[in-house]
């Protein structure tokens, strides 16, 4: 008998290669496990032809009437995986009716956990495409049928399921793009409007001191309506906002909180602090609809609140809420208090005039209202706040000008601390509080708002000009860009790294302070110029002693590189 020939041992870099793709598999699969998506295991990389076009998929999901289609690649060329797919995706688009009942006919698991309680007709296909490798924005563009999750977002969908398990499925869901209306319950589609009435008080619009037509109203309500249909504008989430804010979940605070609820079987007596959408309905004692506007004093009145996914912004109280979450394998005794009204919230209902804009900014000044005062607050959290409030502040500038570094695919281009779970990358609150927000200054002879050509500039702080404040924050990046770039072709490429353990590396926040600190002074000495001026200025770069120069000796390196290369 013929032996069988022993496998091709595997290099090092092949194995490390093969665990890299199975750990990113793992995560996005635990994401929608653990969030009440089934798996359909038996269409898991079972190669199929549709249409002509033979294709798989890496993994198949179904939530109610929502079938998953998951691509994961973990190449660098991510075109080339990418590109063939595009034809299969065009094809699914033309017809989800079609493709779903090609698809069931593949799989009796499918058939049972979709069509056993949809018709086809009401089936919606999303396709998702997890690249652990950045993506092109043009090549999003050139390929826009599937849903993106980006490795940052990945990472931030994890954190919540593993958090709060099948409560973190309704984000998850307005993430994919879907809307209320697209998503089944329990075999329906388009039930009606359902509402969750809850008796409270109303406060008149004088006691308020909240711009006209927001009303603010005091209730109990279950958790399980809390559960569904709120939202929190989480710092480092996926909402492509500048206002946001608030920090990202905690494991840790949520099961010590989970444990209070089932050992003391009570309640916080501290209110939940959110804001309602503007068609929540407010009732008085007859059935008609109260108006704060001419009551004089706090009204028994019904609220009724609409049952809509991401629909109650929670300012105030996210762990609170969060600890009653759903689980695949769920609590019972958290169940029976999930659906008690023992949570007293604090509602603030929106005019219906208020954009998406106005109520973010409204939730984040809020937020500052209840928390400034904490002793324990977080620069971090202060500068993003303060970026939301005050825009044109000099520190808000800075912070904008940092994050577009990180983006701008110059010298800082993924290295600046973004995300909670980033190690190892440059800082940013010291960056912005002692180099940056210094530079960018929209004011004196030292900053880069004096370099910048554009007329009528200092009318962009009183007329509150954002088009203006775009093209600055602009400028700013291209001539910071600009002098790190010929600081690092100066110096050993290797050098140039965030990576603790190559000696004498240059990324951290001592000598990148130092160069944008030595940048504000080649400004206020009239000795700016181009990239191949400060390269010529730069040549011996590396023989500097930059080892001498340790954290807070940011101004004294800083004034040590200018005397040597520019003095």
């Amino acid at each position: 008998m013929k032996k069988a020939k022993p496998k091709p041992k595997l290099t090092p870099d092949e194995i490390k290669a093969k665990k890299t793709k199975a750990d990113h598999r793992k995560m996005v699969r635990s994401v929608f496990v653990k969030s009440g998506f089934a798996r359909v295991s038996d269409l898991s990389d079972k190669e199929f032809t549709y249409e002509g076009q033979k294709t798989d998929f890496d993994d198949v999901c179904v939530f109610e009437n929502i079938l998953i289609c998951l691509e994961y690649t973990t190449a660098a060329n991510i075109s080339a995986h990418l590109k063939p797919k595009k034809i299969i995706y065009d094809k699914i688009d033309a017809s989800h009716e079609n493709f779903v009942n090609f698809y069931s006919a593949l799989s009796a698991d499918l058939t049972q956990k979709l069509l056993a309680s949809y018709d086809a007709s009401e089936v919606k296909v999303v396709v998702v495409y997890c690249s652990l490798n950045e993506i092109d924005p043009l090549l999003k563009q050139n390929v826009p049928n599937p849903t993106y999750l980006d490795y940052p977002d990945l990472r931030y969908f994890k954190n919540l399921s593993d958090c709060i398990r099948k409560s973190a499925a309704p984000e998850l869901l307005d993430f994919l793009g879907l809307k209320e209306q697209d998503i089944g319950q329990g075999g329906k589609i388009g039930v009606g409007k359902k509402t969750e009435s809850y008796p409270g008080s109303l406060l008149p619009e004088s006691s308020s001191n909240f711009s006209k037509g927001y009303k603010v109203v005091s209730f109990y309500a279950a958790p399980r309506v809390l559960l569904r249909c709120a939202y929190v504008l989480r710092n480092g989430g996926w909402r492509g906002s500048y206002n946001l804010y608030q920090r990202m979940i905690s494991k840790t605070k949520i099961d010590s909180t989970r444990k209070y609820l089932k050992t003391h079987r009570r309640v916080f007596v501290n209110n939940i602090i959110v804001t309602l959408p503007h068609d929540c309905h407010i009732t008085d004692s007859n059935g008609k609809t109260a108006d704060h506007a001419v009551i004089n004093k706090t009204e028994p009145v019904i609220v009724q609140i609409p049952d809509r996914i991401n629909s109650i912004g929670i300012i105030d109280g996210q762990h609170r809420t969060y600890a009653y979450h759903d689980s695949v394998t769920d609590d019972p005794e958290i169940a029976k208090l999930r659906n008690k009204q023992n949570l007293l919230v604090t509602g603030i209902i929106y005019p219906n005039t208020a954009n998406a804009d106005e109520k973010e900014k409204f939730e984040a000044k809020l937020f500052l209202e209840i928390n400034s005062t904490q002793t324990n607050a977080k620069s971090s959290l202060r500068q993003a706040i303060a970026a939301i409030l005050e825009p044109f502040s000099a520190e808000s500038i800075a912070t904008r000008v940092l994050e577009a570094l990180d983006q701008s695919g110059g010298p800082l281009s993924s290295q600046i601390e973004r995300y909670f779970f980033d190690k190892d990358k440059l800082k940013t609150t010291s960056i912005v509080s002692y180099a940056l927000k210094p530079l960018v200054k929209p004011s004196g002879t030292d900053s880069l708002f004096f370099l910048w050509n554009q007329a009528d500039k200092e009318k962009m702080i009183p007329e509150n000009n954002y088009d203006m404040l775009s093209a600055y924050v602009s400028f700013c990046i291209s001539q910071i860009d600009m002098f790190l770039s010929a600081a690092r072709s100066s110096l050993p490429k290797d050098k140039w790294t965030t990576d603790k353990s190559v000696d004498g590396r240059m990324l951290n926040t001592t000598v990148i302070n130092s160069f944008l600190i030595c940048l504000r002074i080649l400004i206020e000495n009239k000795k700016t110029g181009t990239f191949d001026y400060y390269k010529s200025k730069l040549t011996d770069l590396s023989k500097f002693p930059f080892k001498q120069y340790h954290s807070s000796q940011y101004k004294q390196l800083a004034l040590k590189i200018y005397d040597k290369h520019f003095g």
